[in-house]
């Protein structure tokens, strides 16, 4: 391209950084005589019209002057080099970017050289600019020459847009979809690392010498599902080629110290952040998955009855321990429908989170069928892997899974509804109080049950199902708990009837729950006398899940039992609901 003198360039007694905006003052305060380009004011008309044409787009771009590729660039581009700004302003592209010269410095040679424009698309760049780290970059972007009234090559234009985010992303999904597939018809549980770890090791970006602990490996971490740890520096010395190992467990039916762990150290060039963590722990689900899915088919093989066999692995799934928190009592039960299926897609969880708080879910996989028990589980299984290691509010975690689903190829809707209990900041300083934060993936609304045995239905406005990703915000809703106060979730197997409209159950079920809670029922009689109404013959399995509040100032009631966390959990001192 021929340069025009734009306005920045047009007269001699303006800077020719006049449109630089806020870099104008770095402009000044470099010594431009001491450089190769010498004193502005003996810039010519090429280099001032370019360099007007550069600052003034919002577009990232830089000129690369002169045989020496002197770096001169808008705000844009400074955005992009991060901690090599404002250093760079008027140094040559060899000193600037070392790191990145090998790839672009005989293009750039190439283009002076009369060769012409260059186009490249997401090329791998790493890229030394935070903290003095290399970073794995990805970047389009295009070099055009600059040339004089005469047609001399005086300098390159380079357009330039950061594509890492996109290109890791994709690359990521990629490595889910072919690990999916490869794991598909996975049949004997012990064959799932040579399946894996093939496909594993081909993602030398993402996944660093990758592994697959057994629950007696010393590595593998007892109290947590996922950790984070620096490499020993030895070791770094001895050759590794990572600074980080991450290890997160396999989400799974057994408890937590009888799961597999998967652990993979993590390229010195690539951030230990959350989008990294959250894709390993997509991973752990995948491999999760794959797992339980191998023991259903050997449970079908011994057995010779898959509807049987799955019924009873996914029946000891959905009667967990349940924790019990300070003066929190939690309350559950389960009914499947009258028929031979023992199991179909509802369930109910409630599980400790990394940071110590406590989630409820109620969800519902659409379908009766062995298919939907089978999603049924892998729902469960990665909302609790997703929901444990990130510790997020209710509408975040739905989002995340419902990522999961998509990216898993679950093939299934749900509806749910994420609960989390949290203290009540504002409440009587004595008797204490608690918060419910919850988000409706399209479930039935949860209940209310006041102190004073008034019910409350939360009919809040419901998000999409699971499943559909649409990519729509999800939303938190919450509401006081104070102590004996109870929240209550339900599937549609206790409220839906033939014939009848939904309106209808939701009606008996505030009418039943109200009676109860005024005939002074527990938790625990409040469920069964919800079960006891309906009979066993139901057409559709039921799941019900409680919590109720106790005052602080007073020892825990009998009736709620001992507290029961984390330990007590890993250790089985709890018996099933």
């Amino acid at each position: 391209m021929t340069s025009p003198a734009g306005p920045g360039g047009a007269g001699p007694g303006r800077r020719p950084w006049e449109d630089a905006g806020s870099l104008a003052p770095l402009y000044d305060a470099v010594d431009w005589a001491a450089g190769p380009l010498g004193p502005p004011e003996d810039w010519d008309g090429t280099l001032r019209g370019a360099l007007a044409l550069a600052l003034t787009t919002r577009f990232p771009v830089t000129l690369l002057w002169g045989p020496e590729h002197v770096l001169v660039y808008n705000a844009a581009y400074a955005e992009i080099i991060e901690d090599k700004h404002p250093d760079a302003l008027g140094r040559r592209c060899a000193d600037v970017f070392p790191e990145a010269w090998p790839v672009i410095g005989p293009m750039l040679a190439d283009v002076m050289a009369g060769g012409g424009p260059t186009w490249t698309e997401d090329v791998r760049m790493p890229l030394v600019r935070r903290g003095g780290r290399s970073e794995e970059c990805y970047f389009t972007f295009s070099y055009s020459p600059v040339a004089t009234p005469d047609g001399r090559v005086a300098g390159v234009l380079d357009i330039t847009a950061e594509t890492t985010r996109q290109v890791v992303d994709r690359r990521r999904l990629a490595l889910l979809a072919q690990l999916t597939d490869r794991l598909s018809d996975l049949e004997d549980a012990e064959g799932l690392p040579a399946a894996a770890l093939p496909v594993l090791r081909s993602a030398r970006h993402d996944l660093v010498d990758p592994a697959l602990l057994g629950p007696d490996d010393g590595l593998a971490p007892l109290d947590r599902d996922l950790v984070v740890e620096e490499v020993a520096e030895e070791e770094v010395e001895a050759g590794a080629t990572r600074r980080h190992r991450v290890l997160v467990r396999l989400p799974g039916v057994l408890p937590r110290a009888q799961r597999p762990v998967l652990v993979t150290g993590v390229d010195p060039e690539v951030p230990v952040d959350r989008v990294l963590l959250e894709f390993l722990v997509l991973v752990a689900g995948v491999l999760g998955t794959a797992l339980e899915r191998a023991r259903a088919h050997a449970v079908e093989r011994a057995s010779g009855q898959l509807a049987r066999s799955m019924s009873e692995a996914l029946q000891r799934d959905l009667l967990t321990p349940l924790p019990q928190p300070d003066h929190v009592q939690l309350a559950a039960r389960y009914q499947p429908a009258a028929s031979e299926l023992a199991v179909g897609g509802d369930w109910y969880d409630a599980f400790t989170t990394a940071d110590g708080g406590t989630s409820l879910v109620v969800g519902d996989v659409s379908g009766h069928d062995a298919g939907a028990a089978v999603a049924m589980a892998q729902v469960r299984n990665v909302l609790r892997g997703v929901g444990h290691a990130l510790g997020e509010p209710p509408a975040a975690v739905l989002d995340a899974l419902d990522r999961a689903m998509r990216d898993l190829a679950v093939g299934a809707l749900a509806t749910a509804v994420l609960a989390r209990l949290e203290d009540d900041e504002h409440a009587d300083e004595g008797r204490g109080g608690h918060r419910v934060r919850w988000a409706n993936a399209g479930h039935v609304p949860p209940v209310l049950v006041h102190p004073d045995g008034r019910v409350e239905l939360l009919q809040r406005r419901s998000d999409l199902l699971l499943g559909l990703s649409t990519g729509a915000a999800r939303r938190d809703h919450d509401v006081a708990l104070p102590p004996g106060a109870t929240f209550l979730l339900v599937t549609d197997g206790l409220v839906e009837r033939r014939g009848a409209h939904l309106s209808e159950g939701l009606a008996w079920l505030r009418g039943t729950v109200e009676r109860l809670a005024r005939a002074g029922a527990t938790v625990e009689e409040l469920l069964d006398g919800l079960l006891a109404e309906v009979g066993p013959d139901v057409e559709d399995d039921v799941a019900l899940l409680a919590v109720r509040a106790h005052p602080r100032d007073r020892p825990r009631p009998p009736e709620a039992g001992p507290e029961v966390g984390p330990d007590e959990l890993l250790r089985g001192e709890v018996g099933r609901p």
